[in-house]
């Protein structure tokens, strides 16, 4: 596989210095198509974490290399060869879990038959975060003294609305909806469909109150990855008509609502076309918007890497880790660090970004090795819970790949490793994997 990715990467990158940049585009993508359906075909698995990465960055780089904003410039060498490392350094993590299969699947002394799972603990887990929450959101709406929805003409509302640590906890409500589907595909009661409902408006009006696209789209995602591991992706014919409509109404109302919260940031179409500077100035703002949130970042990491003078050792790396212990109110010099940004107001830039800042291709592969590795034995683990039926204690296993997998998909937006958010959501659901729902537990032997 990495032979054949080597070649089609290579063959990509001459035909972008030869200035055919819209077949070298395609190439790319193509590529990125090419290693998730291979590995979809290999483990039967829809929900993979090389292949899904494959698709957020390289299937992103793809799309870079159309250079349709006068502020792309050529990408170098170096960029071009820190892109390939990235996805190699992956596969090559991922390669060495193989080998750990058995000792991390099998591992497991006991599991939960999940048929004794207690009905009455998921509906308190759900009300709970529900409650958690929404309480967090009204501390925050009083501390700050409003809600980014009920402003006017003030763009950046949705990102000031932010109460230290507070904000940490309101933002939790995104997993809802997929906890809701989790409890309810456990046992398949009907009454826990209530849950799912009511979590689903929970999540628009939380989302809409806050204007926030990134948190109601990272919600959504979350459940269908949560769904589709569980149940698969049933047959257009299979599926009844009703569920087809159910399916068809959320999409209008998803799109509807993001459209309306995209308007009331109060971002126009002038400002946006000022910020992307497009060679095109007659291409339509649903083109270009979605074009450089997604083509811009790769241009932050090239001008990163051209532009770096000095590596920062860690300083952005361990960003999560002393804010989380506090211990950033006393060494406050010792995190962060300024980002080489071509643009301020686009300031998203891979998820590679910093570990190049800190450590150089060193972190990148070093980063990179250790995704891969996780994500392997994590893959492994969840799909041999799901064949079997069995869980460890509960089966919000599944929530932590999805929220992985959520990560590997938009890796050409951010550095996930470096944002305490990523931690706080990772931590979250760990401690819910812990979560004792079930009466009593099976031997591996007795599986």
């Amino acid at each position: 596989m990495l032979l054949i990715y080597t070649i089609i990467y290579a063959l990509g990158t001459i035909l972008y210095y030869l200035k055919l940049n819209v077949i070298a585009s395609g190439l790319i993508v193509s590529l990125a198509i090419f290693l998730y359906v291979k590995e979809v075909k290999s483990n039967h698995r829809i929900i993979n974490v090389k292949g899904i990465f494959a698709l957020g960055f390289l299937g992103g780089y793809g799309i870079s290399l159309l250079k349709l904003s006068k502020l792309s410039s050529d990408y170098s060498l170096l960029t071009v060869l820190v892109i390939y490392i990235t996805y190699f350094s992956l596969y090559l993590g991922s390669f060495f879990a193989k080998n750990q299969k058995e000792r991390f699947v099998d591992g497991i002394d006991k599991r939960i038959d999940v048929s004794t799972i207690d009905n009455n603990k998921l509906t308190i887990i759900n009300l709970a975060l529900i409650a958690v929450t929404f309480l967090s959101f009204v501390i925050e709406a009083m501390i700050l003294k409003f809600i980014p929805v009920f402003t006017k003409d003030t763009p950046h509302a949705y990102s000031t609305f932010h109460v230290h640590m507070i904000h940490y906890v309101t933002t939790l409500y995104i997993f809802i909806p997929s906890i809701a589907i989790s409890n309810y595909l456990s046992l398949k009661n009907k009454k826990n469909v209530v849950f799912i409902i009511i979590s689903f408006f929970y999540v628009l009006i939380l989302s809409t109150l806050m204007l926030s696209r990134g948190q109601l789209i990272m919600s959504m995602i979350l459940s269908v990855f949560t769904l589709v591991m569980h149940e698969g992706v049933p047959k257009l014919k299979t599926v009844a008509f009703y569920k087809k409509m159910i399916v068809l109404i959320t999409i209008v109302i998803l799109f509807l609502l993001y459209v309306f919260i995209t308007i009331h940031r109060a971002h126009d179409v002038e400002y946006l076309n000022g910020i992307f500077e497009m060679k095109d100035k007659n291409l339509p703002i649903y083109v270009t918007q979605p074009y450089m949130y997604v083509a811009h970042n790769y241009e932050n990491l090239n001008y990163m890497i051209e532009n770096l003078t000095h590596h920062t050792f860690g300083r952005l790396g361990f960003t999560p880790l002393f804010t989380l212990t506090f211990a950033k109110k006393f060494f406050p010099f010792a995190i962060g660090a300024p980002s080489l940004l071509i643009k301020e107001e686009l300031s998203t830039k891979t998820f590679i970004y910093d570990a190049y800042q800190d450590f150089g291709i060193v972190g990148v592969l070093i980063l990179m090795i250790f995704v891969g590795y996780i994500g392997e034995i994590l893959e492994n683990y969840v799909y041999d819970c799901i064949e079997k039926k069995s869980y460890y204690r509960n089966n919000y296993i599944v929530i932590l790949l999805a929220l992985f997998s959520y990560y590997m998909l938009f890796s050409f937006l951010q550095s996930y490793m470096s944002l305490t958010d990523t931690w706080v959501n990772f931590i979250l659901v760990i401690l819910l994997c812990f979560l004792p729902i079930g009466h009593s537990v099976v031997k591996n032997s007795d599986k």
